[in-house]
């Protein structure tokens, strides 16, 4: 295709283009947009492809914005590159391997993968708040570090037992253990001094925190997890007696091996193909994550990739011969289809419009108040 073609395609795109709504979140269309009216309010030339926009006219707040407003590149100054970064990203390659494939600096490919990261938890989080949980639910936490050893976290999360689909996820910090040379032990001491230990009963908290949402989406919830004492602990005695009654809690050893008949099957799976995917997730790695925020961020870049773009088994079973057509997804019910990353990513959706949880709200603002590292602050996607 030549690019005269592509730019025509491109402005035929924009002209028959309809705003979905008004992007002001302040305007009476920006949430129903049912009877909303927006005007043509000509083009403007600019320097990137297709060089040339169109702008349009809210006829209730006259705000003018440009069809590029709902959509993943709205102030792009580079063209493209989204989809062959988040492909590079989901196998692994680490962000100045990315930089080098595309022939730009890394600090591009750094903001792409947040914006996508931002836009993708939003997307998702509109999706869950619309399905209900209708299947036994495996719950773990895969351990890693952001920036040092001495930041150890815990990255917990809830996978659907049948469909392999991650519902919900956090993060919590921990304290670094095992083993320490005594060099090590002062260097922990020294920091613990100036910045504190962090909170000894994280893990529990951060428990708590995800199976009071899950009960919200479910009567009786079917809970699959390993022996972890934290676990007992936070259905036993931090969830009210009513919350710990509806819960059928199933624990399984963790020295049972790790095959297609554990128990903890769907959580294993998703865990180890994170290690193996992603960067900041692998063993002795030097594409670590540099703060918990980070490290968060990659991990909603893989639940996205895992539930949406890619088929549940890459091979067929014959417990379940229509695996390696249907994404974790399709299973749920919250995808028709296995997407491709500009399928999903074409469905724009504004702060305004998702109900964040707190823990999901801090991660789309990129706070953390225990990060031991500055965290850059991003602005607003709208």
């Amino acid at each position: 295709m030549t690019d005269e073609t592509s730019i025509q395609r491109q402005l035929h795109r924009e002209r028959t283009f309809r705003p979905p709504f008004c992007p002001n979140p302040r305007c009476q269309w920006h949430h129903d947009a049912s009877s909303a009216r927006f005007q043509f309010h000509g083009r403007k030339m600019i320097q990137r492809f297709p060089y040339v926009t169109t702008r349009f006219r809210c006829a209730s707040c006259e705000c003018t914005f440009t069809e590029s407003r709902f959509r993943l590149h709205y102030r792009q100054k580079v063209w493209g590159l989204n989809e062959e970064i988040f492909y590079l990203d989901s196998i692994g390659a680490s962000k100045r391997a990315i930089a080098r494939r595309v022939e730009h600096s890394e600090k591009l490919v750094r903001v792409r993968l947040i914006k996508m990261a931002r836009q993708g938890l939003l997307i998702h989080a509109r999706r869950v708040a619309k399905i209900p949980i209708r299947e036994p639910i495996v719950y773990d936490g895969l351990e890693n570090f952001s920036f040092s050893q001495y930041d150890p976290n815990n990255l917990n999360h809830a996978v659907g037992k049948n469909s392999l689909f991650t519902y919900d996820f956090n993060l919590c910090p921990l304290n670094r253990k095992g083993r320490m040379s005594p060099r090590q032990r002062a260097r922990k001491a020294l920091l613990e001094e100036k910045y504190g230990s962090y909170p000894k009963d994280a893990i529990r908290v951060s428990t708590k925190r995800i199976l009071a949402r899950l009960l919200w989406k479910t009567r009786e919830l079917d809970l699959y997890t390993d022996r972890h004492f934290q676990y007992r602990r936070a259905i036993e005695l931090d969830l009210t007696r009513k919350q710990a009654r509806r819960i059928r809690h199933v624990t399984v050893s963790s020295k049972v091996a790790r095959n297609y008949a554990n128990p903890l099957f769907a959580v294993n799976n998703v865990d180890m193909q994170a290690r193996h995917n992603r960067a900041a997730f692998r063993r002795e790695t030097i594409a670590f994550a540099k703060h918990p925020v980070a490290m968060l961020e990659s991990f909603v870049l893989y639940a996205i990739h895992r539930n949406y773009m890619r088929p549940k088994f890459w091979g067929t079973h014959r417990s379940d011969p229509e695996c390696s057509k249907r994404s974790p997804g399709m299973e749920v019910g919250a995808a028709k289809w296995i997407e491709t990353p500009e399928e999903f990513f074409r469905e724009w959706v504004p702060r305004t419009h998702v109900r964040l949880h707190e823990e999901w709200r801090d991660l789309y603002m990129r706070r953390d108040r225990l990060s031991r590292r500055p965290i850059r602050e991003m602005p607003l996607m709208g």
